[in-house]
């Protein structure tokens, strides 16, 4: 992994720690994702998100008073981190094309907060019909951010011609969808599974 790679891997841990400052809140948030990621929204329980982070019950509730504030505030996040990410690599030095590969390579980092689970999540939101309104309402309001912010880098790209002619628009919903739908697969695994190369998932990108 490139040395700017590592480097955006690190801004998601910061803009995490920015959004959510309290240390405990975190702790229920990070593991709150990984059961919601594992059993769903409906299957998951207070008590479940409690044993999973080290805490009570009670002490979980002293930060949220139910799964459903948990979920909206993992949504929350979520839709905010996921343009944040893309901003952050679109602050980096280099091509279009260097930046969405770094991009890439950070989301397909086996530990990358954005990719194994925001993703998940924010689908989880779009799709399930006992989400909370307030986290789908966020979902719908947010949606849009990461490909605002990428069309202008595939733009970059067409001009200097790295990338593929097309519509902007279409092409980052593609992007998207190959680092969604890999980001699914590797919550849901059972065992160690190969996993696209960030080259394989970007050919459709790279003007030939």
């Amino acid at each position: 992994m490139s040395i700017q790679s590592k480097m955006l891997e690190q801004r998601f841990i910061d803009g995490f720690e920015q959004l959510a400052p309290d240390q405990a809140t975190r702790q229920i948030i990070t593991h709150a994702l990984e059961v919601f990621s594992r059993k769903g929204f409906a299957g998951t329980k207070i008590k479940d998100i409690a044993a999973s982070a080290g805490f009570s019950q009670g002490y979980v509730y002293m930060y949220f008073k139910s799964k459903e504030e948990i979920f909206t505030k993992i949504v929350e996040l979520a839709s905010e981190g996921a343009g944040r990410s893309v901003q952050y690599a679109a602050e980096l030095e280099g091509t279009a094309m260097e930046r969405i590969t770094w991009l890439t390579e950070a989301f397909l980092s086996p530990g990358s907060l954005a990719m194994q689970h925001w993703q998940l999540i924010l689908l989880q939101t779009a799709t399930s019909e006992a989400i909370p309104e307030e986290a789908k309402r966020i979902s719908k309001e947010k949606i849009r951010e990461p490909f605002e912010q990428l069309i202008p880098l595939i733009m970059e790209g067409q001009r200097a011609l790295e990338i593929v002619e097309g519509d902007p628009l279409e092409l980052a919903i593609a992007y998207f969808s190959f680092i969604q739908g890999l980001g699914i697969a590797r919550a849901q695994a059972t065992e160690q599974n190969s996993f696209p190369t960030t080259e394989l998932v970007l050919r459709f990108l790279k003007r030939s």
